[in-house]
């Protein structure tokens, strides 16, 4: 058995080792996975860099969803997922061509879907379908500003926030990803690298006009989409990129904190506003049943063609490293998925 390691922080091309392992004794409700593939997220990337504080020291295998077939189950585990083709949530471990997955976690697969479609469902479209239909209720006609629009979480709030009948403002960073966005018919795209995206917004629909927004980023952003939220309005904070780019250091932490801002509840009632934040490897630890419940919502969503994740790219997994850098890069377009 094989497993991709972090074992070094820094650069992708030198941070990962391939290693042996054995097959682990199952915990209760434990069942064990050969993996034809597996998926990369940004937190992936903020881990290589030692910038993600839910990672365990290193080394250690990252991966949050894997795809494959159950060979083996423990303690509580029904039989009935005994040679099934499944998607699993990992909660790290991932990275492996055998892996362990938590079976409440974890959802039969029509026999049709590919890898990375599947792969997407785990934890992107768990992340998006969280937020829009398990916390949230869309109503049609509201206008949805979601960044990081043309990626993973970005593409599945697309679909889910179109599905309601929602406007969807996307915010991308090249030519290439305009392309995309305008292909998967989000109605107001923009390049925030070439413009004010606040101000083009505020042209464009009038002051505080977002019902709903989606920050993966944080940092100024975090104040940027406060001013635009409408009262009634949420804001969903689910990851912080802008913290990429610099070491991990105690002064760049608090600096990263400044920038993003601190909010009064008091102020948020006045305007009837919410912000809402995500983490779903702490729903994985305490409410595994909503992941649950989640992943078993979105197969069903695929199977009745309500949604279609988009894969961007495939990679071998001996070549982690070149997939890790294109995630990085910024100029992927939807599910990065490896393959053993």
């Amino acid at each position: 058995m094989q497993q991709i390691a972090i074992v070094k922080y820094g650069a992708a091309w030198e941070a990962f080792e391939l290693q042996q392992f054995s097959q682990p004794e199952l915990a209760p409700n434990e069942v064990f996975v050969q993996v034809e593939g597996f998926g990369l997220n940004y937190a992936d990337v903020m881990a290589r860099n030692g910038l993600y504080k839910e990672a365990p020291e290193i080394p250690f295998v990252p991966g949050y969803e894997i795809v494959g077939q159950v060979t083996d189950t423990g303690a509580g585990v029904p039989d009935s997922f005994l040679g099934k083709r499944v998607v699993g949530f990992t909660r790290f471990g991932g990275y492996a061509d055998f892996a362990r997955a938590d079976y409440r976690a974890i959802a039969v697969l029509p026999e049709d879907i590919p890898g990375g479609e599947a792969c997407a469902l785990a934890t992107q479209y768990c992340t998006a379908y969280y937020m829009t239909d398990y916390l949230s209720r869309l109503h049609a006609g509201e206008i949805a500003l979601i960044h990081a629009c043309a990626g993973g979480v970005g593409t599945a709030l697309t679909q889910l926030c179109q599905r309601s009948g929602l406007k969807v403002v996307g915010l991308c960073s090249s030519g290439d990803k305009i392309t995309y966005l305008e292909k998967m018919g989000v109605d107001f795209p923009i390049n925030y690298l070439e413009v004010n995206y606040a101000q083009a917004i505020e042209k464009e629909f009038g002051k505080r006009k977002m019902d709903l927004i989606f920050n993966t980023v944080a940092g100024k952003s975090f104040k940027k989409d406060l001013k635009l939220l409408s009262h009634g309005g949420r804001l969903f904070c689910f990851g912080g990129s802008a913290r990429t780019g610099q070491r991990p250091h105690l002064i760049n932490d608090l600096a990263f904190l400044l920038k993003t801002g601190f909010v009064s509840p008091l102020f948020m009632m006045m305007k009837s506003q919410g912000i809402i934040g995500v983490n779903m490897l702490r729903l994985a630890d305490h409410r595994i049943d909503i992941i649950g419940h989640c992943l078993h919502a979105l197969v069903d969503l695929w199977e009745k063609n309500e949604i279609r994740p988009q894969v961007g790219a495939t990679f071998k997994a001996t070549d982690i490293a070149a997939a890790h850098e294109l995630l990085e890069s910024g100029t992927s377009t939807g599910k990065v998925f490896v393959y053993w």
